[in-house]
């Protein structure tokens, strides 16, 4: 929750203030944002930012807060910790990472986790200044508490979304490509386990599943690299039908190594092609033979 404390300035009451003073508007938009009214609020306190730099982008930035202008407040309150008042840059720091956490409820798209761990990390930070210097305050610790929380469940939706990913892909056997997320999911999930929650339920599941498909997929290479030799070896032993039953044995797995392995793939298709050759002179050497009998 943003703190809600707008810091006035000492007025005296007996100094005439000009219609447009910085001091005016200050009042103004201050009063604007007691009546609701935030976007008067904006317009007024924006202009009392050249004057007052550290308590008018204080003030500006709880009323941008407020008409969630989340991104312009965060912008606001980075100015406002500028204050030599160190209550003010307390209060400031704690408000920017407050707004910096409430930019990632509108990063709900797969694409832009990784832009909401970064605002995380970055609101964490700001929590920890402003309990540097005022270490008893329960409202930062409280939301520190909130951010590392959001930052776990944030780097797990993004090993998830990688191991999904990599799902489809492997779907369409664009196994090259779905083995660089698994990998990527994989260390995703042993950074939440090594750094963030040791025993963190979910991303246990998802490591063993996600290691289990990089095994696979290196299990499929190996095994059409071991196909393709012994291939050779009946070719050498004149087992030219029983290398083409084995060369041309339709399987995912083999796909799945062909697109990681384009190399693998092409000394496939000309040892099949060389070999085809091969009974084709056999066939037809047979064929000349059955006709002279």
């Amino acid at each position: 929750m943003i703190k809600l404390i707008i810091t006035i300035m000492a007025f005296h009451t007996f100094t005439v203030i000009a219609e447009n003073s910085p001091r005016h508007l200050m009042k103004k938009g201050l009063k604007s944002y007691k009546e609701g009214s935030y976007t008067n609020a904006i317009d007024y306190l924006s202009k009392t930012t050249q004057t007052y730099p550290d308590v008018g982008h204080y003030n500006l930035g709880i009323a941008q807060f407020r008409n969630q202008e989340y991104a312009k407040s965060s912008n606001s309150f980075e100015e406002a910790v500028r204050s030599q008042d160190l209550l003010l840059q307390a209060d400031a720091y704690y408000n920017h990472g407050t707004a910096l956490l409430a930019q990632t409820t509108k990063l709900t798209n797969s694409e832009d986790i990784l832009n909401a761990i970064n605002l995380t990390l970055e609101a964490i930070e700001q929590f920890e200044l402003s309990l540097m210097l005022s270490p008893n305050t329960i409202d930062a610790k409280q939301n520190h508490e909130q951010a590392s929380k959001l930052r776990i469940l944030l780097e797990f939706k993004r090993g998830q979304s990688l191991y999904n990913e990599a799902e489809q892909l492997l779907i369409q056997e664009q196994a090259k490509l779905a083995k660089l997320n698994y990998n990527k999911a994989e260390q995703q999930f042993r950074k939440i386990l090594s750094e963030l929650d040791l025993d963190h339920i979910k991303s246990k599941e998802y490591l063993s599943l996600t290691v289990d498909k990089i095994e696979m997929l290196k299990q499929a290479v190996l095994d059409a690299k071991s196909d393709l030799t012994q291939s050779f070896k009946l070719i050498q032993d004149y087992q030219y039908q029983l290398a083409s039953k084995i060369l041309t044995h339709p399987s995912k797995e083999r796909n799945y190594a062909f697109d990681i392995n384009s190399e693998l793939k092409n000394r496939y298709d000309q040892t099949i092609q060389k070999n085809q050759q091969i009974i084709n002179i056999v066939n037809d050497f047979l064929n000349e033979v059955n006709t002279a009998k």
